[in-house]
């Protein structure tokens, strides 16, 4: 691959160099760039096209990655606080490991993504459509999911206390071990989700459709018939 040119940067380049910290490259196209490892803090690149790229172990912190199509993407164990990706296109991105602390991930599409291991506690990821994404080991502490779609997701051993999943879609997603508990699930639809050793403790599930849902734990039978 080139040496890319730090202060033009394209696509199919070598950029592992550069520090773009602080830059504008709103509208670039930089599909299958490397940037392992580079310093992109507060870079401003809404609308590009980055596909194929590369940036594990980067420094994204405050990047602006709004409607940004990352298709197929490697950002693992990239320092991912406070990004942004509203609107943005993740399908097949690889996020495994990465810090998103506090990142924002409204309506974006990521279909079987992974940010199994990642930690991202209190991420906004609000009527966005993440089917078949792996989530496993992830810590998503007051996570909020609210009108998602996570049908066939993999949450096993997901840290979901205090999230909000207020009309999710989590069909056939596998929550298996998963601490769920102060959470939302009001209007949820888990229909044919596996909860084998799931934990629901002062969570709310008002209107939730549990319909099929394989391995429901005894104390979450017992808080959908206690009296209101």
């Amino acid at each position: 691959m080139p040496r890319g040119d730090c202060s033009a940067p394209s696509a199919a380049t070598d950029l592992r160099h550069c520090d773009f910290s602080g830059r504008s490259f709103e509208d670039r196209d930089l599909r299958g760039a490397l940037l392992d490892g580079a310093h992109l803090e507060s870079v401003k690149l809404a609308g590009s096209k980055l596909q194929g790229l590369s940036a594990r172990g980067a420094y994204l912190k405050w990047a602006d990655l709004r409607d940004c199509d990352l298709t197929g993407a490697d950002l693992r164990k990239a320092d991912l606080f406070h990004a942004t990706f509203d609107g943005g296109r993740l399908d097949g991105a690889d996020l495994s490991g990465a810090n998103l602390f506090d990142a924002n991930l409204n309506q974006v599409r990521a279909r079987g993504a992974s940010f199994a291991a990642a930690y991202m506690k209190d991420v906004l990821i609000e009527e966005a459509d993440v089917s078949g994404s792996r989530f496993d080991n992830s810590y998503m502490f007051r996570g909020v999911l609210t009108g998602s779609r996570l049908v066939s997701a993999s949450l096993r051993l997901v840290v979901l206390t205090g999230g909000a999943l207020e009309h999710a879609d989590l069909s056939g997603a596998d929550l298996s071990g998963a601490p769920i508990n102060g959470a939302r699930l009001d209007h949820a639809v888990l229909r044919n989700a596996g909860l084998t050793d799931a934990r629901f403790v002062n969570s709310v599930l008002d209107g939730t459709d549990l319909t099929g849902a394989v391995g429901v734990p005894d104390h979450l039978k017992q808080m959908l018939i206690a009296p209101r």
